[in-house]
C-alpha cells in the first residue's frame, strides 16, 4: 500500500527523527549491528570514521536517517495488505548491483492505546534477491529523490558569493582553523575574503569542485576553502534570489555527511581518509 496514511504509525514524540517516531530501532549496540552489516553488503565505501579507541557509524547512521526522512516524506514506503510488514528502499546497491532494503515488522510492544509507542520495528537490511526478502512478497518501493532536473546540481562561478562573515565568525568559531581564530574578526574576513577569491577563480576552471548536499528540503553546495596552504574551511552555500549565500561553515565529517545523502562523494577534497573498518 504505497498510498497508505503513513503519518498513522508516527509516535507523538515529536522532538525525534523520524524514523525513531515510525519505529522502534531497539537498543543503541543492535541497532550498530545492523548498519554495520549494511555496510558489509552494500558497495564498498568508506561508511564510517575510526578514531582512537572508539568507532562512529555517523556517515551510516546520518545517510539511513535522513534518507528514511525522505522516502517517508515521498510516501514511498510500502506496508502490506494486513500491515504486518513495510519496507523503504536505502538508495543502496550491493556489489552486483541488487537494491539494498530496509524492513520493519509490526512490534509486539506496541500499544494502541499509549500515544508514544511505536507501531513497527525495525527488523533488517535486506537485499532484494536475497530469499528471504521474496519470500516476504513485498513491493519493492522507489528509492528517494532530491531534485527535478540535474541542472539544479550545477554551481554557477559566475553567480556573486555573499558572505555571512559574523556568522561564520560568532556561531561556528570552533570550526574555523586555529589560523583564522588568532586573529580579530575585521582581519579574519579580510584574510578568508582572499582565500574565497583564490577558490572562486579555481572553481571557473573546475567547476566539480563544488559539491551539492541537501539540505532544509533544497539543493545547496559544498565549497572547500584553502587557508593558509594547510587547512580546508568548508562553507554551504545556496541560491538565493540571483546569488549564492554562504552563511555557515562546516567540518569535513559533517560535510561528508550531507553530500552523501545525494550522491557518492567522489570529489578528491571531500574523501574521507580514515580507513574503512
Amino acid at each position: 500500500m504505497l498510498d497508505t496514511d503513513l503519518g498513522k504509525y508516527l509516535n507523538d514524540k515529536d522532538n525525534l527523527n523520524l524514523l525513531k517516531r515510525f519505529s522502534s530501532l531497539g537498543s543503541t549496540e543492535a541497532f550498530d549491528k545492523k548498519l554495520f552489516y549494511l555496510t558489509k553488503i552494500a558497495d564498498n565505501e568508506k561508511w564510517y570514521y575510526k578514531r582512537p579507541n572508539s568507532e562512529s557509524f555517523s556517515v551510516i547512521f546520518y545517510y539511513i536517517i535522513h534518507t528514511f526522512d525522505r522516502v517517508f516524506k515521498q510516501n514511498k514506503i510500502f506496508v502490506n495488505s494486513d500491515e504486518s510488514l513495510s519496507v523503504f528502499n536505502t538508495g543502496l546497491m550491493n556489489k552486483q548491483g541488487d537494491e539494498i532494503l530496509g524492513v520493519f515488522e509490526k512490534s509486539y510492544n506496541y500499544n494502541e492505546s499509549d500515544p508514544l509507542s511505536n507501531y513497527w520495528h525495525f527488523k533488517t537490511f535486506y537485499e532484494e534477491n536475497d530469499r528471504k526478502f521474496v519470500n516476504l512478497s513485498l513491493e519493492k518501493p522507489d528509492i528517494a529523490t532530491y531534485f527535478e532536473e540535474y541542472n539544479e546540481l550545477y554551481f554557477d562561478p559566475n553567480i556573486e558569493i555573499s558572505l555571512n562573515f559574523d556568522h561564520f565568525y560568532d556561531d561556528n568559531y570552533e570550526r574555523l582553523p586555529v589560523e583564522l581564530q588568532t586573529l580579530d574578526k575585521n582581519t579574519a574576513r579580510i584574510v578568508f575574503n582572499g582565500f574565497l577569491d583564490y577558490t572562486i577563480k579555481k572553481i571557473k576552471r573546475n567547476n566539480r569542485i563544488p559539491v551539492p548536499q541537501f539540505y532544509r528540503e533544497k539543493i545547496m553546495f559544498l565549497i572547500p576553502v584553502n587557508v593558509f596552504g594547510t587547512k580546508t574551511v568548508v562553507i554551504a552555500v545556496e541560491k538565493v534570489g540571483e546569488r549564492y549565500l554562504a552563511n555557515t561553515v562546516l567540518t569535513m565529517e559533517m560535510a561528508y555527511n550531507c553530500a552523501r545523502l545525494i550522491n557518492k562523494p567522489e570529489s578528491n577534497w571531500l574523501l574521507i581518509s580514515e580507513k574503512k573498518h
